[in-house]
């Protein structure tokens, strides 16, 4: 496919003029002119201009906003509407509520743990909402708004807690109530439901369970995302239950970033036979895709580690718990799972994201606070989880999970969007002291600096594809993702050549560079590099 260059003589709004166009199709690039009228695109093309303002981006390369199928910033939003680190790479929309954790719907006795989780990501506040729909207006009402558009997902433990359900047993009543609040959230404009099965309530769901509830899905159009219930010794299995979820309601579903950890047990080409089987579903007629992430580090929640019988009684209980030296012998010999190279004594691939209880180690390596605090690496892990108490499941670690042969092969697979798994964040405030890491602040400009322009994973018209037309032919949202005319204006300009010269697997203590202008709706977010404070963004809800 070959983008359309008309030469024309038109009245617009805006022109980015003299660049080179890819335009999200995976088609080359082109020489050609952007024009924007309103919030949309009016003209691709060269000729006359008449506009209220002409952008200069000669040498420079216009590619649509680019749309982050797997972004956890629903959990900073609200500390964070600018979206300094995520709009400043150029990434105009994000799929948000994924692996199951969202903030709505939310009962009252969950509200505290929320309005304390919610602290941390900067947001100041009250947690004013207990349904999906009032969080809605929370983020998106006059009162706020957003520098990107978001569209999201309904979390499916939110569900669960919400509707009280605690343990592997669950009522009639209680999977009624589930499936009522998640058509609550679909008729709100919700994509559809996201699972998280490898921890905390997510796992004590079966099959049968999540077969009944994402029934709700095939009724209201909706998208079935999953982190499923294991990427090592048992990937397969997972990826079996994943299918059959799916078929069972012939429902379009994503598995969220499909990759197998380094050293954890996983069987020789078990990602490969993973990936053939989605493959097998796709020719069989299921809407069956991935995506994947663009780092060999990852975020990883500190109580996927721990076993079923310490948290059964609740957070509180098993911090309580934690602090018999016979208990913790018990878990050190009972934790092979989620991160299974720890359980392999490989903590120097650990590091602290995010410490309730123990904010000051935050930044640090497990083994780095082990070794201030005179400890083994164990005892510093069950310190973290004990000083956090009830907000045990807001202990966050970031690990060293890949090998850079296995992102790549991933990167560059037909199958696969390209999404990054982090949060919108900035280098101020409460969000700063735990994002100090490339994945937050250049992991979007990654695809473009390490994979396509220093590596050649991938060529730069497939990168921008999988990042942009990919990825919002997947969720159904309507008339983004492309460079064409009719297309709704969210834009952002790269520059290639600094691009090319960014280390952006180090962090810096800075924002990305390489992205000088980005556009959301037909409005200037950033400008010349410099963040406008416009917040442009809207809801996207299903099409």
């Amino acid at each position: 496919m070959t983008t359309s260059v008309a030469t024309t003589s038109a009245a617009v709004d805006l022109v980015l003029a003299g660049g080179w166009v890819v335009d999200g199709t995976g088609a080359a690039p082109v020489r050609a002119d952007v024009g924007v009228r309103g919030d949309r695109i009016e003209v691709v093309g060269t000729g006359a201009w008449t506009a209220g303002e002409i952008i200069d981006v000669t040498g420079l390369t216009v590619v649509p906003g680019f749309i982050d199928p797997h972004s956890h910033s629903d959990w900073s939003i609200l500390g964070n509407r600018d979206a300094h680190s995520t709009i400043r790479q150029g990434v105009t929309t994000e799929i948000v509520g994924n692996c199951g954790i969202t903030h709505a719907p939310v009962s009252d006795a969950m509200l505290p743990q929320t309005q304390r989780t919610l602290r941390g990501y900067g947001y100041t506040g009250e947690v004013s909402w207990r349904s999906f729909p009032e969080l809605l207006r929370t983020v998106h009402g006059s009162d706020g708004g957003t520098a990107q558009n978001l569209a999201w997902l309904v979390g499916h433990t939110a569900l669960r807690e919400a509707a009280g359900v605690r343990g592997t047993r669950v009522s009639s009543e209680s999977t009624a109530a589930m499936i009522a609040l998640l058509a609550e959230a679909l008729d709100a404009g919700a994509l559809g439901l996201s699972t998280g099965l490898e921890y905390g309530a997510g796992r004590d769901a079966d099959t049968a369970e999540l077969i009944e509830v994402a029934g709700a899905l095939r009724r209201h159009g909706g998208i079935y995302a999953s982190h499923i219930r294991n990427r090592d010794t048992r990937l397969l299995e997972s990826v079996g239950e994943f299918l059959t979820i799916a078929s069972k309601h012939q429902l379009r579903a994503q598995i969220s970033h499909l990759n197998v950890r380094h050293d954890t047990g996983a069987p020789v080409g078990a990602w490969r036979d993973a990936v053939q089987m989605l493959g097998s579903a796709r020719l069989g007629g299921l809407d069956v895709l991935a995506d994947i992430t663009p780092l060999c580090d990852g975020i990883g929640l500190a109580v996927g580690l721990l076993p079923s019988w310490l948290l059964d009684e609740g957070y509180s209980e098993a911090a309580r718990r934690l602090a018999d030296p016979r208990v913790r012998g018990r878990v050190r010999s009972d934790c092979d799972r989620y991160w299974r190279f720890v359980h392999r004594g490989q903590w120097d691939r650990v590091g602290v994201l995010r410490s309730p209880g123990s904010p000051e180690l935050e930044g640090e390596s497990i083994p780095r606070a082990a070794a201030q605090r005179g400890q083994d690496c164990w005892d510093v892990f069950f310190d973290l989880l004990a000083a956090a108490g009830a907000d045990m499941a807001d202990v966050q670690l970031l690990g060293r999970l890949f090998t850079p042969e296995h992102v790549a092969d991933a990167v560059s697979h037909p199958l696969f969007c390209l999404g990054v798994d982090g949060f919108t964040s900035r280098l101020d405030g409460p969000l700063a002291d735990r994002t100090r890491h490339p994945l937050f602040v250049t992991g979007h400009t990654h695809y473009l600096a390490h994979h396509v322009l220093r590596h050649n994973t991938l060529r730069l018209e497939e990168a921008v594809r999988k990042m942009t037309s990919m990825v919002a032919d997947r969720f159904g949202i309507l008339d983004r993702g492309r460079v064409v005319a009719g297309s709704y204006a969210d834009l952002a300009v790269l520059d290639l050549d600094v691009l090319a010269g960014e280390d952006t697997g180090t962090y810096r203590g800075s924002y990305a560079v390489g992205v000088p202008h980005v556009l959301v709706n037909g409005v200037a977010v950033v400008r010349d590099s410099v963040h406008l404070g416009t917040r442009a963004g809207r809801h996207l809800s299903r099409s």
